[in-house]
Formats: structure tokens, sequence, C-alpha cells
């Protein structure tokens, strides 16, 4: 007796995408840091005077990037008054970005060497989810900066003065709005980006939970640069600042009542703007930002969104026929491309009559145009190879699939699936033939 249809009921429709998938995890750990203590002052406490009239000379307060050595960046911003005291505030949460902590400071040498401001218990650092230090050793000055050192873990804090008009924006909330007003918008947007000048393309992918900045490039080729950040009552300050063809960010702009984000490039205020598909054409990023294999599933197996149906239609009749002349059940297709090399693997994944799971390999080289046309030549099939030998079984019941891909040449795009699936797929659309197209999952 044939078995029928009622194979694919065995295989989950996520094992269409995690049959074709491997992961490679690598981990690396680093030592703590051992601050060595070298005085810079032959009398350390001149040293100490010096520190403490700078510190006393931010009559508005000090905001503070703080870099632990382990953890992302935070924004601090706190007055010290004449009777040990420190109020602060931290973009550690919306809390201790409103409210602030009201405890005790010490301003004095440290391994009787260091000249220190001590944080003593109380202080909205505590809030702060990863531990950071509480004593910073004062390291050096530049203008109206200081720069810090943590005497435990080596965490960096950088202290700039602020002017009166930057302390009333903290002490009106501001910083707790900018960071619900932003964390708000980037939960209802997708890709942010913009255009300098023509053929330069920069685009900003944000992630508020993770509190990072992630850049793509594109001028003729993409580069990629990635960021955390903490957040002012301006909008986001980065943690790097990359270099991207003369544009060098520091921070990124909120524009409250625009409800809009904004940057600087060679000091012209450009607005980023918002889309549902990435500005940057997949082709570009295919092998770098986004896997370039493709599983394409039979419309038995799963039903995907963005196929023609004529494309449809052709993949049917050889899934049909495998199944009636053979016995066979297509499960899917995998287009493997190996950007490096300009090679193709184009998998065939089906069950045997025997009930046995396998893959049959089809090689093949292709070309790429500068704008992102795609051409596969198919290569001789490895025979005497299990996979060779698998591939020959169901070659010459498959004229209609192989075919598409042999005999057009293709750009390769994305297709917004959030609706059907919750994310991104790529799509093939053929250029010689307007009626085939067709998507799958990226592996």
């Amino acid at each position: 007796m044939k078995r029928t249809r009622t194979r694919y009921h065995h295989f989950h429709p996520l094992a269409i995408v995690t049959a074709a998938i491997l992961f490679l995890v690598g981990c690396s750990q680093q030592d703590d840091l051992v601050i060595p203590v070298e005085p810079s002052y032959a009398d350390p406490q001149l040293k100490l005077d010096e520190f403490k009239q700078k510190l006393a000379s931010g009559t508005d307060g000090w905001q503070g990037l703080l870099t632990p050595k382990k953890g992302k960046m935070f924004t601090l911003f706190f007055t010290l008054d004449n009777a040990g005291e420190v109020s602060m505030l931290a973009d550690a949460d919306t809390v201790a970005a409103k409210t602030f902590s009201r405890s005790r400071y010490r301003v004095e040498l440290t391994q009787h060497v260091n000249a220190s401001v001590v944080f003593e218990a109380g202080s909205n650092l505590e809030r702060i989810p990863s531990i950071v230090d509480k004593e910073y050793a004062y390291q050096y000055s530049s203008g109206d900066t200081l720069f810090l050192l943590g005497s435990q873990y080596g965490d960096v804090l950088k202290l700039t003065k602020t002017t009166s008009g930057e302390r009333q924006a903290y002490e009106t909330r501001q910083l707790k709005s900018s960071m619900q007003q932003i964390a708000k918008y980037l939960a209802a947007v997708r890709y942010l980006s913009f255009q300098p000048e023509p053929g330069k393309i920069i685009q900003f992918s944000l992630n508020p939970l993770a509190r990072s900045v992630y850049n793509t490039y594109l001028e003729q080729r993409a580069k990629f640069f990635g960021s955390d950040y903490s957040y002012s009552p301006r909008g986001i300050l980065l943690k790097t600042s990359p270099s991207i063809g003369g544009y060098e960010p520091a921070e990124i702009l909120w524009d409250a009542a625009k409800g809009s984000l904004s940057t600087y490039y060679k000091g012209q205020r450009m607005e980023l703007q918002s889309s549902t598909l990435p500005a940057i054409p997949l082709h570009y990023l295919l092998g770098d930002e986004y896997s370039p294999g493709t599983v394409v599933p039979s419309p038995y197996a799963q039903r995907m969104p963005g196929w023609s149906p004529k494309f449809q239609t052709q993949w049917l009749i050889d899934d049909n026929a495998l199944m009636r002349q053979e016995n066979i059940a297509l499960y899917y297709m995998v287009l493997d491309l190996h950007v490096k090399e300009n090679t193709m693997d184009l998998y065939i994944y089906y069950v045997t009559p025997e009930s046995k799971f396998v893959r049959g390999k089809f090689p093949y080289t292709f070309s790429k145009t500068d704008d992102g046309i795609y051409t596969f030549t198919p290569l001789p099939i490895e025979t005497g190879t299990e996979e060779g030998d698998n591939a020959s079984r169901v070659k010459d019941f498959l004229p209609n699939i192989l075919g598409a891909v042999n005999k057009n040449r293709f750009h390769i795009e994305f297709y917004d699936a959030y609706a059907e699936l919750g994310g991104l797929i790529p799509q093939y659309l053929s250029v010689d033939d307007a009626d085939i197209y067709f998507t799958g999952f990226f592996y």
C-alpha cells in the first residue's frame, strides 16, 4: 500500500527550519583587571587638594558616564554639598532616573596615594544591574571633564560639569521622560536610517532592552558597527563613536515634540527615517548581517507567504509526481549560498519509501551584478557520494523546481512576514519572469 501525505504530520512545521540549522557558540573569559597604584604627584595631598577644588567647581552638578568593566554604560547626574551629602540620579531604571537618592560621600586619599571620591551606601549606584565600583580614583582632567577609575573593578567614570540648564533638565525628570519616550518609540518602529549623500545609507537598529545600537553603513559595500548606549535628557549617548565615512556620532537626539530621533552629520542635523524593511538591500548583507541560506518548504509541509501562484503550481507538479511515481515525500529545498566562493549548494530534503529522511546535493556556481541580480549555473552532480546519489534519484522528477532556479536570474530581497511569521524572510524574485517568486526562512 502506498503511503499518503499523512507522513507530513510526523514533522512539526518548525522542523523545516531547525533541520537545516547548526549553531556554533563560542565563549571567552577575561581575567579580572589588576589596577596598579602609581602616584603621579610627589605629594599625594596636592593631588587631593586639586581634586577637591575641581569637584567643588561643579556648582550645577556633574553628569557622569559610568562604564563598568562588566556590563553596559550608564548615565549619572549628581550634586555634592559641603555637608558630605550626594544627590544622585541614574538611568539604571525609570525610578532612579527621576528620584534622587541621598547618601553620604567622602573625598579622601585611598591606599595613601589615590585622590578618590567614595560613594557610601544608599546611592542610586546600587540600582545599576551589574555590581559597580563605589570608590573612584582621580586620574586626570581635560577642561571641564574629569576622568576617574574605580578602585575595585576598574570601572571608568567620566564626569563633565553641567550647566544650569542641564541641571534643570535633570531636576525636572527629563532623563526619565527621555528613557520612557524613546523606549516606547523604538517598540513601534523597526528600522531607522538616513541618506546623507547619494550612494550612502546609514542604518540604525536600536535595542532598548540590550541598550545597544547597531549601525550598518553602505557605500559600495556594507560595513557594520555596534555600541552600547545610555540615556540623557537630550536622547541617547553612545559608548563608542564609530567612524562611518566621516560620520562619528556621539549621541542620538530625541525630539519629544516630533516624536523622532535625529543625529548630526558633518554639522547638519539629519532626522532618522523609520521603515518597515531595512533601507539597505539584502544582497549587500547576505553572509554578514543575515545568513545567506534559505529554507524553502513544500506547501504540504508549511504554507509560506510571498509565493507566486505560478511557482506554487510548478512546485506542486513536481511534488505530486514524486509522491505518485516514487512514493517519495518532498519536504523542502535549501539554497545554501557561499558568498565568498560564489558557489551554492542546493539541497533537496525528502523521505524515501523506506521512511529514511535524506538530502540530495545539487552544486552550483553563481554570479552577482552590482545591483544584486544573481545568476545560478548548475554543476555536475557528485555521483558516488551519498548526497550526490540522493540528488540523482530525484533529479528527473524536479524539472519545474530545478528549472526555476536554472533558467531564471533572481533578486533576493526582504519580505515583510511580521504578520504571518513574526519577522523578515528572504524572497527570490525572478528578473526574467515576473510570475515566478517565492520565499523561505533564513538559516
